[in-house]
C-alpha cells in the first residue's frame, strides 16, 4: 500500500514529498533485481579460519546438476543457471525479487590453499566450498633464542 500524500492549497507536492518520490525511484532502480542478480550474483560470504577459507553461497531453488565449481590458477569460479518459471500462468506480478537466469561469480583465492584438498557440498540451498590451507602455509610459532 502506498502512503497517503497530502496536498497543499494549490494541490502541489511539497519538497519533502518530491524528494521522497525521487529517493524511492532511485532505490527501486538500483536495488530491483532484473533478469539476473543484483550486484553480480547470488549472495555469498567468504571467511578465513586458522585452517583455511570457506565460501558460503545462497542458491535456493537450484538443482545440483545446474551448479558448477572450478578452481584454476588461483581463481574459484562458481556458476549456475536457474530457469524462469514459465510453465503456468501466474497472473500479474506486483513484486518479483526471486532471481533466475545464469550467473558467474569468481573469487581470487590466496596461493596458500591446498588445491587438491578443496571440497564442496550443497545442502538446503546453500553451497559451501572449503578451501583448506596447505600445511606449510599455516602460522607457526618461531622460538627466539638468546645468544
Amino acid at each position: 500500500m502506498l502512503p497517503t500524500i497530502r496536498r497543499n492549497a494549490l494541490n502541489l507536492r511539497t519538497i519533502p514529498e518530491f524528494r521522497w518520490d525521487v529517493d524511492r525511484l532511485f532505490d527501486e532502480i538500483i536495488n530491483r533485481p532484473s533478469a539476473g542478480y543484483p550486484l553480480g550474483g547470488p549472495a555469498a560470504d567468504l571467511y578465513e579460519t586458522e585452517d583455511g577459507f570457506t565460501l558460503e553461497m545462497n542458491l535456493p531453488g537450484y538443482e545440483l546438476d545446474n551448479i558448477d565449481v572450478n578452481l584454476e590458477q588461483g581463481v574459484l569460479l562458481v556458476s549456475g543457471v536457474r530457469e524462469e518459471d514459465t510453465e503456468e500462468e501466474r497472473g500479474t506480478y506486483h513484486l518479483r525479487e526471486r532471481s533466475w537466469g545464469r550467473f558467474n561469480r569468481s573469487f581470487t583465492v590466496p596461493h596458500t590453499i591446498d588445491p587438491k584438498a578443496v571440497k564442496a557440498e550443497f545442502t538446503n540451498g546453500v553451497l559451501i566450498v572449503n578451501l583448506p590451507k596447505a600445511p606449510d602455509a599455516k602460522a607457526r610459532r618461531i622460538e627466539v633464542k638468546v645468544k
